[in-house]
């Protein structure tokens, strides 16, 4: 599992503005993650995730929206596109040079996958 992961991970970071990668499950534990030149505190970036993760659930619920799919945040100086994978989710950091269609696109080729392999 693992290296199959890291594998996709890795495929992924490699788009122009991708600053990492990281499957998180929805209960905020970090699975995998790919964040070339960065220390992460896994255990506060999982909790925080996935706590943004339940709540834009509810309100989609709320709304008769169905689950959320794709979600982007969009800061300053770059982006964080979150991707549903079920139990878990696909979380992309990105600098502002990014293109946001194209890990949008990429979340959606790889999903599959990354289900299979993750759950």
């Amino acid at each position: 599992m693992a290296s199959a992961l890291k594998k996709i991970l890795t495929e992924m970071s490699r788009i122009e503005g991708v600053r990492g990668v990281i499957v998180v499950s929805k209960d905020g534990m970090v699975l995998d993650a790919v964040v070339p030149g960065r220390e992460i505190d896994a255990e506060d970036l999982g909790a925080a995730v996935s706590g943004i993760v339940n709540n834009m659930a509810k309100i989609g619920a709320q709304f008769e929206l169905g689950d959320p799919r794709i979600m982007s945040l969009e800061y300053d100086d770059g982006m964080i596109v979150v991707g549903d994978l079920g139990e878990n989710f696909v979380l992309v950091i990105a600098d502002k040079t990014a293109m946001i269609g194209m890990i949008r696109n990429e979340i959606k080729r790889q999903r599959d996958k990354l289900k299979a392999i993750v759950g």
